[in-house]
């Protein structure tokens, strides 16, 4: 599905830039008088390309052209995945998500014609959780209960990242960007793994039988010399 959002989304912009493509005198005109730029992150389409299992999420960014060489920015991302299977008294459901929000400034160095540099910084929130719940009928044959494990597992994380990044101006509209970061990060994780027995019949509740659980502080630097290719949109 992510595939084809992202094949629509360079049709659409395609088809906005054709009257422009031809005609490289406007292009600073364009460039002076467009305020904002939307992007989509291609690193999710070609990281799910080559392994359908990776969890990439889908990033968003829009950019808010402030001065002639400073910008704002608001990065979102995020992914839900979901499995869930039954046969008969075996039940195995699996379920993911993440989501952050990310709020940073920009400075703008000119290089070349077509290329430009960019630095600045960002503050960034996201909150992952997981859960995976499996359930089988209890070992011994003379008994009617159906035994179930339930994990949970939360993280919440802030962080603070210096950035650099690169632009290539594909047409009067369309750029290419890449950036690094190095990101200053603290947060928490909670675990909780339950234990649980029920009577094999429809309606019936859990008899918990042992419960346990931790808490993780989280803190420390993570470098990403490569966050993907962005495609922007400039309007």
């Amino acid at each position: 599905m992510y595939q084809r959002i992202f094949s629509g989304l360079i049709f659409l912009m395609s088809f906005a830039t054709s009257s422009a493509q031809n005609d490289p005198s406007t292009w600073s005109l364009l460039d002076s008088t467009s305020r904002y730029e939307l992007g989509v992150n291609t690193y999710f389409a070609f990281d799910q390309l080559m392994d359908q299992n990776q969890r990439t999420p889908l990033e968003l960014m829009l950019r808010k052209k402030i001065h002639e060489q400073n910008r704002i920015r608001l990065r979102v991302f995020g992914m839900v995945s979901r499995y869930k299977k039954i046969e008969g008294d075996f039940t195995n459901i699996d379920g993911w998500s993440n989501l952050g929000l990310a709020l940073g400034y920009e400075w703008i160095k000119p290089l070349a014609r077509r290329w430009e540099g960019y630095y600045g910084l960002e503050l960034e929130g996201s909150r992952e959780h997981s859960r995976s719940f499996f359930e089988q009928p209890d070992l011994d044959p003379e008994t009617n209960y159906l035994e179930n494990t339930n994990k949970y597992d939360r993280e919440i994380r802030f962080s603070l990242s210096p950035l650099a990044g690169l632009r290539f101006r594909l047409t009067s509209r369309l750029l290419l960007s890449t950036e690094f970061r190095l990101s200053g990060y603290m947060g928490e994780q909670q675990y909780t793994e339950d234990m649980a027995i029920r009577t094999n019949e429809e309606g019936s509740q859990n008899q918990i039988q042992s419960s346990e659980g931790y808490t993780v502080k989280l803190n420390g630097l993570r470098f990403q010399p490569y966050t993907g290719i962005i495609l922007n949109y400039r309007f």
